[in-house]
């Protein structure tokens, strides 16, 4: 079960790339927070039929301030696993672009930070606004 997690745990300090490395690692660890998160939603979701009372208390813990920092984890890894998901498929279609590998990395870390660093502020700004009174 923990298997994937030991491997990404294992190779990220054995191996000393750059970009790729980089890549290599936080795609891996977007890919299972994003796993651990669908499991959890759906499990939480599931219990609206089997254990209403569960549910309600699951979703009263989902409002807290620690599961709304959680939620801009979850926002960059969505968009940073879609977006190098993205380039790793585009350089397996076409291998002549793997000698582009770095430039597409590159590529695709900045288009992530453009799109998630936005997010992440504005699901900050709603959370802290929530949280210290002006949501009620």
């Amino acid at each position: 079960m923990f298997a994937p997690l030991v491997t990404t745990v294992r190779e990220s300090v054995r191996y000393r790339g750059k970009e790729g490395h980089l890549s290599w690692v936080l795609h891996r660890l977007t890919g299972l927070g994003l796993v651990l998160f669908m499991v959890a939603h759906i499990f939480g979701m599931g219990m609206v039929a089997f254990n209403p009372p569960l549910h309600d208390a699951m979703i009263e813990l989902y409002k807290t301030p620690l599961f709304s920092i959680g939620e801009l984890f979850l926002a960059f890894s969505l968009v940073f696993h879609a977006i190098n998901g993205t380039r790793i498929a585009i350089l397996e279609l076409k291998p002549e672009l793997w000698n582009q590998q770095q430039k597409a990395t590159r590529l695709s870390i900045g288009i992530t930070l453009v799109l998630a660093l936005p997010l992440m502020g504005i699901m900050a700004y709603k959370s802290i606004s929530h949280f210290m009174g002006a949501g009620h």
